[in-house]
């Protein structure tokens, strides 16, 4: 095999990884692979004031809870066949319902129920203008390892209340970052690892300011 074959094979096998790139548009900004057969499929990692909270919005879904200001609660998670491995999850600022982009400003119970988070300790990025998380929203999940309640370019986000159980038997939890914002419990006191929304997580479990 001359060199000169071998360098136009090598341009051709990137032209054609260019074009699968796009084919598949956002998707390859979110999701990133360990290889053919590797069993790892991971997420490319977020800091924790992600720039661009929005990528991540089609695989959501909600419902609109105030008109006016076209606010959204979200109620569900759809992942594709990479969502098994995920190890990171950025819930996003807006998500599109009946066509109109609302500010989630809620988290429904139960949201990830669907979805099976396997071998990979899992960071969730909760966006700046989260005001209220619901009971069971985060529950069961084993391989939930961080928290981080997110903030926008200012370095600001919403006051945020987070209902009892919403961690509950998530027993890898090991870490929740406030940012600075205001994270209290449904009796109004700053979010403590001792709060009932930990009921049965890591023992070891840090809440931070």
């Amino acid at each position: 095999m001359t060199k000169k074959f071998k360098i136009s094979v090598l341009l051709l096998s990137v032209v054609m990884l260019s074009v699968f790139v796009l084919s598949i548009g956002f998707t390859a900004a979110i999701w990133t692979s360990g290889g053919a057969g590797s069993g790892e499929n991971t997420v490319a990692p977020a800091v924790d004031s992600p720039e661009d909270w929005n990528p991540w919005a089609k695989y959501f879904e909600g419902i609109i809870t105030n008109d006016i200001t076209v606010e959204a609660v979200v109620t569900g998670f759809h992942g594709d066949e990479y969502a098994l491995n995920l190890e990171t999850v950025i819930i996003p600022s807006y998500i599109t319902v009946d066509g109109k982009s609302c500010k989630v400003v809620e988290l429904s119970n139960s949201i990830f129920a669907d979805v099976t988070f396997k071998q990979l300790p899992v960071t969730v990025y909760i966006s700046p203008y989260v005001k209220k998380v619901n009971a069971m929203t985060f529950a069961n999940l084993p391989n939930l390892k961080k928290v981080v309640f997110g903030v926008d370019e200012n370095g600001a986000g919403e006051n945020c209340v987070v209902e009892n159980f919403t961690f509950a038997s998530c027993p890898n939890l090991s870490s929740v970052v406030a940012n600075g914002r205001s994270i209290t419990d449904e009796s109004g006191a700053a979010l403590a690892s001792g709060s009932t929304a930990f009921v049965n997580c890591a023992g070891d479990l840090s809440v931070s300011a």
